[in-house]
């Protein structure tokens, strides 16, 4: 009898033992799914991303923003909502990025990105393709955004691109502008090019358009007016850059540019901004964001390095010569 007590004890010590071993055999794989669970979402991110139109600057800030975060090793679930310049599709979009929970919104262009910020106050609202936040009222400051709103601004000093553009083109007198009269952010661009030409003795002749359809009749007025052209950053504008530098190619009138976009469409030559670059430093933005940063704590960045595309094309039927100084230092398209 004493035997069989025994026996029976031993039994139980062993079967609790080998229960206890399974039972924290199973809590440690359990700790490590959780572990690997809570990894894997450090590098998982949902992006919203609304783009007011589809042109070439503001796709290769979509670019830019998206192979930034995939090089830091982020797995990259972005929404793409591109509202092909209708202003009402922009609060829809806040409404489907709320309702999907996404990390952060990337609002490409001023009216994309003042709808977003209009619309949402709980996510982080990153913006590109700006020219001057806070006058857009975007930011209240530069250097310490408030709220939940930070981003990249692609301005570059209007008066180095006009310097530059004079030193190759130094007779021109009457420097000539289009610009979509529903865009904020073009307003502040010509206060700015008003106060430039004037010091330089110069005149400035602007036409505002409501759409693409009234360019080529604005083309039409402005060319025999103007004997030089200015890109700035439009959305309408930079939509329509094919058709612009056609007539100004045919009125034989040289063009620059902010960016290169347009200079692949036809103008003749940009000093500025690389819309790539200014996509990946929104990049950056959100991962900093994703790892905890606070909005506030991320200034807004702007670019200091400009560089030089001249449209090889758009040179030749200008008759300019292969040794003019357009061609200095500068990446030639076709």
């Amino acid at each position: 009898m004493k035997k069989k007590l025994i026996v029976a004890l031993m039994s139980m010590t062993l079967l609790l033992t080998a229960c206890g071993g399974k039972e924290e055999y199973k809590n440690q794989a359990n700790n490590q799914n959780e572990k690997n669970v809570e990894e894997k979402s450090d590098k998982d991110i949902k992006i919203g991303i609304v783009q007011f139109s589809d042109h070439i600057a503001l796709d290769r800030s979509r670019e830019g923003f998206i192979s930034q975060l995939e090089d830091e090793g982020f797995n990259v679930d972005a929404d793409v909502v591109n509202c092909q310049g209708d202003i009402s599709l922009i609060p829809t979009a806040a409404k489907k990025f709320e309702s999907d929970k996404v990390d952060v919104i990337y609002a490409i262009a001023t009216p994309a990105a003042q709808g977003m910020k209009n619309a949402i106050k709980d996510i982080p609202i990153i913006f590109n393709a700006v020219t001057d936040p806070v006058e857009t009222d975007l930011v209240k400051s530069k250097e310490s955004p408030e709220a939940n709103v930070t981003g990249v601004s692609d301005y570059f000093p209007l008066e180095t691109q006009i310097d530059k553009f004079l030193e190759a083109f130094p007779e021109s007198k009457t420097l000539g502008l289009l610009y979509s009269t529903g865009e904020a952010n073009s307003e502040g661009q010509i206060k700015e090019l008003k106060e430039i030409v004037k010091n330089k003795g110069m005149n400035l002749e602007v036409v505002g358009v409501n759409s693409t359809n009234d360019v080529p009749q604005a083309m039409s007025s402005l060319t025999g007016k103007i004997d030089s052209y200015v890109a700035i950053q439009d959305n309408l504008a930079s939509s329509s850059a094919t058709v612009i530098s056609q007539s100004l190619i045919k009125a034989q009138i040289p063009s620059f540019a902010g960016e290169e976009g347009p200079v692949e469409n036809g103008m003749l030559l940009s000093d500025g901004v690389d819309y790539i670059e200014l996509g990946k430093e929104a990049g950056k933005m959100a991962s900093e964001i994703k790892k905890g940063k606070e909005v506030k704590d991320i200034p807004v960045f702007f670019s200091k390095d400009a560089k030089r595309t001249v449209n090889g094309k758009t040179a030749e039927a200008l008759n300019i010569e292969k040794d003019s100084k357009i061609f200095e230092n500068a990446k030639v398209v076709e």
